[in-house]
C-alpha cells in the first residue's frame, strides 16, 4: 500500500468532555455523491476512536503543503495535538484547522463498520469550505510526505 498515493488529513472530533481530538490520516474518500458521503478508516487502537463514536460527526481537514509540523503532529502520539494549532468549530463543533487546513467538511456519523484492526467512519456531509483552491495539498507517498505536482502534457 506505500505505493498508493493519498492525501494527507486530519480527522477531528470532539470527545465526550468537549475537548477536541485528531489524527493525521490517507484512508478518507467520497462514498457516494448523492447523497453525499464521505469516509474516515481510523486504528481501533487509536486514541480519537472515543471521540468519533461519542460525539456522532467528525470533520475532514484538507492539509496545505505549508503546514507539515501540524500533520506531523498529529500523526504522532502527542497528548496535545492541538496545542498552538489555531483551530475554530464548526457548524456541527467540530475542530476546523483554519491555518492548516486548505478545505475542510463537517459530518455526521451514519455509520459505523468494523474492518479488522480499523473502524470506518461513514459520515453523511453536512457543510464545507474551500480555504484556498490554490494551494498545494500535502501527499504521502511511500512512506514520506511531499507536494501535489501537475504533470504537463
Amino acid at each position: 500500500m506505500a505505493q498508493l498515493a493519498g492525501g494527507a488529513v486530519i480527522v477531528t472530533a470532539k470527545d465526550a468532555d468537549g475537548a477536541p481530538r485528531g489524527l493525521t490520516t490517507t484512508a478518507v474518500c467520497s462514498v457516494s455523491a448523492e447523497p453525499p458521503l464521505l469516509l474516515a478508516c481510523v486504528a481501533r487502537s487509536s486514541r480519537t476512536v472515543p471521540a468519533l463514536t461519542a460525539g456522532g460527526a467528525f470533520a475532514v481537514n484538507v492539509l496545505g503543503s505549508s503546514h507539515l509540523d501540524v500533520c506531523r503532529t498529529f500523526a504522532s502520539k502527542a497528548e496535545d495535538k492541538f496545542a498552538g494549532v489555531e483551530w475554530r468549530e464548526g457548524v456541527l463543533g467540530q475542530p476546523l484547522l483554519d491555518d492548516a487546513a486548505i478545505a475542510w467538511a463537517e459530518c455526521e456519523v451514519e455509520q459505523i463498520v468494523e474492518a479488522g484492526d480499523h473502524l470506518i467512519f461513514i459520515g453523511a456531509f453536512r457543510h464545507g469550505e474551500v480555504a484556498s483552491a490554490a494551494a498545494d495539498p500535502i501527499v504521502h507517498y511511500q512512506r514520506s510526505f511531499g507536494r501535489w505536482n501537475e504533470i504537463e502534457e
